[in-house]
């Protein structure tokens, strides 16, 4: 009985052995591998090509693609060729620099930034809508003119708020008696309001300011938002600041005039920890033209 049987076990266990390596090779490659012969593993490692990896493509996007406000990007530090009116590239001695710092510089070294000869002015950011004040500013103003700059102040405008009260937190602010440049007012936004709104408040506080300080106050903007909100004749008689970080200088509508060009916003200075806005005059306008005449 026993001799009868022994074939097929034999049999059956062959079988099993079978459908527990075919099993094995399905759900595990690497039991498969163990059973190749030594001719295929050759072939196969002939075969095999190694993969490359995959070219990187570059693409130079002209700054002048990027819209403004301000207009960027900014990304060449170096100062852009100066030209005047007709487009010609004049002395650098009509090009002076200077710079604009805010609370998001933070501590500045005052002493090492008079030591850089790019810093010939300094703005510096003093106030913003009816009660903000920049809680570096009295410590920069103060600390500016101790070291010999030559100094003044702006104000952040915002269309939504009454320019009186905007005028009030100057004053309590910007002391005259520390301005050695016109003061400026920074505007950027329409924060939602109508045009005509947004024109008639910024006019009012301009007013204010002119009749306070005895000047009419520099206007600071990007190159598109002047081409959008100051085409009227009335903005003629306000001296222009234009942001605008491109390669080639700013073209405004009409080819209206302005006294500053911000160029970057990346700028490296003594004493200032990271990147910092830098301008410089245009068209042959120089500092004398924003001194404030105490």
């Amino acid at each position: 009985m026993m001799n009868n049987y022994c074939p097929k076990i034999i049999l059956s266990l062959l079988l099993l052995l079978c459908v527990y390596t075919v099993t094995m090779a399905q759900y595990n490659p690497r039991f498969e591998d163990r059973y190749e012969t030594d001719a295929k593993k050759k072939k196969k490692k002939k075969d095999k090509k190694a993969k490359l990896p995959e070219p990187i493509e570059f693409t130079e996007i002209s700054p002048t693609n990027y819209a403004a406000n301000p207009d960027r990007p900014g990304t060449d530090l170096q100062q852009p060729p100066l030209f005047n009116n007709r487009r010609i590239v004049i002395g650098s001695g009509q090009g002076k620099t200077g710079i604009d710092i805010s609370h998001y510089q933070g501590y500045i070294n005052w002493a090492e930034v008079a030591r850089d000869p790019q810093v010939t002015f300094v703005i510096m950011k003093a106030t913003e809508s009816s009660d903000f004040v920049d809680d570096r500013y009295h410590f920069n103003i103060r600390e500016a003119h101790r070291n010999g700059l030559k100094v003044g102040s702006y104000h952040f405008y915002r269309a939504h708020v009454d320019p009186q009260l905007q005028f009030n937190n100057m004053m309590r602010n910007i002391d005259p008696q520390q301005q050695d440049i016109i003061p400026v007012i920074d505007v950027e936004l329409t924060n939602g309001v109508s045009y005509d709104l947004f024109i008639s408040r910024l006019q009012r506080l301009c007013e204010l300011v002119t009749h306070a300080y005895g000047v009419r106050p520099i206007i600071y903007t990007g190159r598109n938002f002047f081409n959008k909100y100051f085409q009227s004749y009335y903005w003629h008689q306000y001296k222009f600041w234009i942001a605008a970080y491109t390669t080639n200088q700013p073209v405004l509508n009409n080819d209206q005039d302005y006294i500053m060009w911000q160029f970057t916003d990346k700028s490296r200075v003594q004493g200032i920890k990271g990147g910092v806005d830098m301008s410089r005059f245009m068209f042959g306008h120089t500092i004398e033209e924003i001194l404030y005449r105490r």
